[in-house]
């Protein structure tokens, strides 16, 4: 329930004349006390209190709310500053209220100013120094009292809540934490999960879709870099959803882009830090097995074939070993340029086309005093994936004639070569020539 929330003085909330009523802001607190001074390192400071009472806040005046205790919850002994405002805030399962009386015997009162849930807080613009007598209500009346957090920060209102049904990132992951660095080994990490819950996790996010559970499944502290994307995915014969709070705070949430009811996001330029992960169901039921994905080459391995070229495999076509100043010149090999590989995500990012696993021409040579030029000629459009004596790759798509590849090494190494042909399309192989030489690139 919403209601209206006033701002008088240096409050976002309502300030009022004291008032004769039931409560008492200078009783003993229920719940303790705490001094802070601005700038405070614990922020926010979180203190367990139970929330409702007995007396009518609107006691105090028309403008506050609910039902509160004759005593304070929670005092606060502060030292203002300069630079901070000041947030109270408090999070519940119910739908919670905060009446405070200032250090100038001021009221402020709010409902569900924190802005999450029915939750309520209070900004203090330029706060006063001295003593914050706050306390703890709910909306509506009854016997009992309930589970609340009192939140007190310089930062912001705080919406961690160990009492609501909303999704939880600091509640421990219940698939663990992964941590990675831009570049890993062993791509894509897969991680078996259960995928939904019994929480609404529109709760974290008006864009988000399904059923989680309250804790995340899986932490992943991620160390970044501007060469890589990061792809969250996750597989399973059900229709899933996903749900990431990306290290900036934000909610990233998806349904089907990784194809076949799958979830998957991609990050653009990923920062650095945790990203929080629920694994969802898409309709109310019971949790589902699914397989989460995490990845810098693309969504799950039923959507990218997750396999490497391996160069150690035997040569499709060839392998040869030539020296410095070699006849004939070019050396010329005849075969078919193409496989079921993405040369991108099975080599390096730089590479382009599609690819066999195994090389199609293992060249061991030794160089004189020319360079070497590689090249492929075909009706079709080709490239090239070479890994070098030094075991880097280098690829080329159109470096030679018209739409046919071809890379030049300068000063040579000594040692192998392995080559692939590919075709810069997914489809049939292509009828190609490839083309080893110390005079340039084989044309037409």
């Amino acid at each position: 329930m919403t209601k209206l929330r006033y701002f008088c003085g240096a409050a976002l909330g309502l300030a009022l004349a004291a008032s004769a009523s039931a409560q008492d802001a200078s009783a003993p607190p229920a719940y303790g006390s705490t001094s802070l001074n601005a700038g405070f390192a614990e922020d926010p400071t979180s203190v367990a209190v139970r929330a409702g009472g007995a007396i009518y806040a609107g006691n105090i005046s028309d403008y506050c709310y609910g039902y509160i205790t004759h005593q304070p919850s929670y005092n606060l002994n502060y030292t203002a500053g300069d630079v901070f405002d000041l947030y109270i805030s408090a999070t519940s399962d119910v739908d919670a209220v905060l009446a405070i009386q200032g250090p100038d015997g001021n009221w402020t009162c709010d409902d569900d100013g924190a802005g999450v849930g029915l939750n309520p807080g209070i900004q203090f613009e330029d706060p006063q120094s001295g003593t914050y007598a706050i306390f703890v209500g709910t909306y509506g009346s009854g016997a009992g009292y309930e589970p609340a957090m009192l939140h007190i920060s310089e930062l912001g209102f705080h919406d961690a809540n160990p009492f609501s049904r909303a999704p939880n990132a600091t509640m421990a992951p219940s698939a663990g934490a992964l941590d990675l660095r831009a570049g890993f080994s062993g791509d894509p990490r897969t991680v078996p999960v259960r995928a939904g819950g019994e929480v609404d996790a529109s709760l974290a996010d008006g864009m988000c879709w399904g059923y989680v559970d309250q804790a995340p499944d899986l932490w992943v502290d991620y160390d970044a870099n501007d060469e890589f994307n990061l792809y969250i995915s996750m597989q399973a014969d059900a229709d899933t959803t996903l749900m990431v709070r990306a290290p900036d705070g934000s909610w990233l949430c998806d349904d089907d882009t990784a194809g076949d009811l799958n979830p998957g996001l991609r990050f653009d330029e990923p920062q650095s830090g945790r990203y929080d992960i629920w694994v969802g169901t898409y309709s109310e039921g019971p949790p589902q097995d699914a397989v989460l994905h995490i990845s810098e080459l693309g969504f799950g391995s039923e959507f990218i074939n997750t396999a490497t070229l391996d160069y150690t495999l035997a040569s499709n076509y060839d392998s040869i070993s030539l020296t410095g100043g070699f006849t004939p010149d070019p050396y010329v090999i005849d075969l078919v340029a193409g496989g079921d590989l993405e040369a991108e995500s099975a080599a390096d990012q730089s590479c382009r086309g599609y690819v066999t696993q195994a090389p199609d021409v293992e060249l061991i040579f030794e160089p004189g005093d020319l360079d070497l030029y590689i090249s492929a000629l075909s009706d079709s459009d080709t490239t090239l994936v070479i890994n070098d004596p030094s075991g880097n790759w280098v690829c080329n798509d159109d470096g030679s004639s018209g739409v046919n590849p071809g890379i030049h090494f300068e000063n040579p190494q000594a040692g192998a070569y392995h080559i692939w042909v590919g075709t810069y399309w997914d489809g049939d192989g292509a009828p190609a020539r490839l083309a080893i030489s110390e005079l340039g690139f084989l044309e037409d």
